[in-house]
């Protein structure tokens, strides 16, 4: 890169791009990112367990450690039942998606496994000298808004 604010800018990007690869993968519609669909898993006496994914749609206050079902309780583990649900509500919103980037950025060996180009531009600017420079009309900007804040 040719100068520390043309780092600053490729972070920036790559961060954006690793929260667009977030929304893409949480407003699929598929059974784990629908607000209704719970995971519940059924183990036998023999010790296999399976689990199968239930649609709380009519049942939102039912109790799962009661092990009662009621009629009205769906079992939807398939893509094919989400994509013809008229019923389908994202599980996050955008806010709670940025707000997941966040804490994963935040936290160390998640970010170093998922996430090495961020750690290595972030690197690169700890290795530079300063903050990034401003253009002159963004100098002009902070400059009023500081001078508004006091």
């Amino acid at each position: 890169m040719r100068n520390v604010r043309a780092v600053y800018q490729k972070l920036r990007e790559v961060k954006y791009h690793h929260l667009v690869k977030l929304y893409k993968k949480y407003t699929r519609k598929i059974p784990e990112n629908c607000k209704y669909n719970v995971p519940y898993k059924i183990t036998s006496e023999t010790g296999t367990s399976v689990e199968i994914r239930l649609c709380f749609l009519h049942q939102p206050e039912l109790d799962m450690k009661s092990r009662i079902f009621p009629h009205l309780v769906d079992i939807c583990q398939e893509q094919e039942h989400c994509t013809n649900c008229n019923a389908f509500v994202n599980r996050y919103t955008k806010e709670e998606m940025k707000k997941l980037l966040d804490t994963e950025l935040n936290d160390p060996k998640t970010k170093e496994t998922l996430y090495p180009d961020i750690c290595a531009l972030e690197w690169v600017m700890e290795q530079s000298e300063g903050i990034p420079g401003f253009r002159w009309l963004e100098k002009i900007l902070y400059s009023i808004k500081k001078w508004f804040m006091k």
